[in-house]
């Protein structure tokens, strides 16, 4: 009985030994842990910028054009999640939330179903999953529509946003990134006088 417990203790130490961080070897790859989101535009999101408009969205846009995002958006959203932002530019989880909070409400953003903006973007400055409204689901699911989790992508000027069913709309938040953002320059918002 005693060998036993004694070869499960060397077994034990032996394991132990074996998983510690001095016996990786050079040719191990690494494990690192990085947050951010991908850079650029998702790829599914310039796959579809070609894509016919639905009934719902021709619509749309025959009363407001272009759509503002509190338009698109109004009634669908329940929770938004943020994943990731960026902090070196905002200090805490309250300014980064302060701005998306902002993002939603604000009534000059303007929403495209095609990318508007001609510049590459890189990892955006905060990455937020959507949660739908109940209500919003239950009418897709009725509709036969699919009834996906939603994302939200913000770097400056520009953001991405990927609706229940899958659609991407591009979403120009010029305004509000100059008045709000910590990097925003004041003098670029409209209504405001140049000193």
């Amino acid at each position: 009985m005693t060998k036993i417990r004694c070869l499960r203790a060397f077994v034990a130490v032996g394991l132990i030994v074996g998983l510690s961080p001095g016996s990786v070897r050079s040719e191990d790859p690494k494990v690192v842990f990085d947050n951010r989101p991908e850079a650029g535009i998702p790829p599914e999101a310039k796959a579809q910028m070609d894509r016919k408009l639905t009934p719902e969205e021709k619509a749309l846009l025959a009363k407001e054009y272009p759509v503002r995002f509190p338009t698109l958006t109004a009634g669908t959203i329940k929770v938004i999640r943020i994943r990731y932002f960026n902090k070196g530019t905002w200090a805490s989880e309250k300014e980064a939330r302060e701005y998306v909070a902002g993002f939603l409400a604000n009534k000059s953003s303007e929403v495209y179903g095609f990318q508007i903006w001609s510049q590459t973007v890189e990892v955006p400055e905060i990455e937020c999953l959507v949660e739908f409204t109940d209500e919003h689901r239950k009418k897709l699911l009725a509709d036969n529509k699919d009834c996906r989790e939603g994302r939200l992508l913000i770097w400056n000027t520009e953001s991405c946003y990927r609706d229940a069913t899958g659609r991407w709309y591009f979403v120009s938040v010029f305004d509000h990134f100059h008045r709000y953002h910590p990097k925003g320059n004041r003098e670029n918002v409209k209504g405001v006088p140049p000193k």
